[in-house]
């Protein structure tokens, strides 16, 4: 059963709490706007715009910090119990996560700035449509954290697979073309850091989704995924 969060007695813990907790969804919709733009880079191929993206991971790593320092703050003035301690904990945890997903980005961007020009012959739909299926993972678990729903969790965590099979399909692909054709290798080389950077991506969300599924129900997800995975299929546009 879900444990909903409590209400405090005590106002200002509880707007220190509240105050947490905006800070992580802000954090969270940096990463993903972030993510919005680089994709739609990569489908318009426009890649001059890729190192300024890249700069936003600056201020997402300044925010990293805040969310550590405030977190710390608290557990320091209020000790915290209970649910509020493992709140406390896993923004901590989960402002690292997405910190890490910040520079996986980036990472990216770098690399679209460092290929110049993508050719026309070498498609990127298979790495478009991983990069949307994170964009979606990422949005779910807003959703799921909002509404406390630690089933839609579980979905998301199962979803990694998903993940993990585009990973292996592009993979699969652009080592095929570079043994075809020895002319693109440095682009594909390029576009193969890209691809797992994105399967990575999807492991700092699972571990999100591990970490607030123990802090609505004080449980711990199984250490293997079992049963068919219920994707996510509206990840057509970015």
């Amino acid at each position: 059963m879900t444990e909903k969060l409590p209400e405090h007695t005590i106002s200002r813990y509880e707007q220190e709490l509240e105050q947490l907790r905006s800070m992580i969804l802000r954090m969270f919709g940096m990463v993903e706007n972030q993510l919005t733009q680089t994709l739609t880079v990569l489908r318009d191929r426009k890649i001059d715009t890729a190192y300024e993206i890249a700069l936003q991971d600056i201020e997402i790593d300044a925010y990293e910090r805040m969310i550590s320092a405030f977190s710390i703050q608290i557990l320091a003035l209020r000790s915290p119990m209970a649910i509020d301690l493992r709140e406390i904990v896993s923004a901590f945890k989960i402002s690292v996560d997405l910190e890490r997903i910040g520079d996986l980005i980036a990472g990216n961007c770098r690399r679209i700035v460092q290929i110049k020009m993508i050719p026309e012959g070498i498609s990127l739909s298979g790495l478009l449509t991983m990069g949307r299926q994170v964009q979606e993972n990422l949005r779910q678990v807003v959703i799921a954290i909002t509404e406390q729903d630690h089933k839609m969790m579980l979905h998301l965590w199962n979803a990694d697979n998903l993940v993990d099979d585009l990973y292996l399909s592009v993979f699969t692909e652009l080592t095929n073309l570079m043994q075809k054709e020895p002319e693109v290798v440095l682009v594909c080389s390029h576009l193969l850091f890209m691809v797992k950077n994105f399967e990575r991506i999807g492991d700092h969300i699972t571990n999100i989704v591990e970490n607030y599924y123990y802090v609505f129900t004080g449980d711990t997800l199984p250490y293997q995924r079992v049963g068919p995975v219920d994707v996510i299929e509206d990840v057509s546009k970015v």
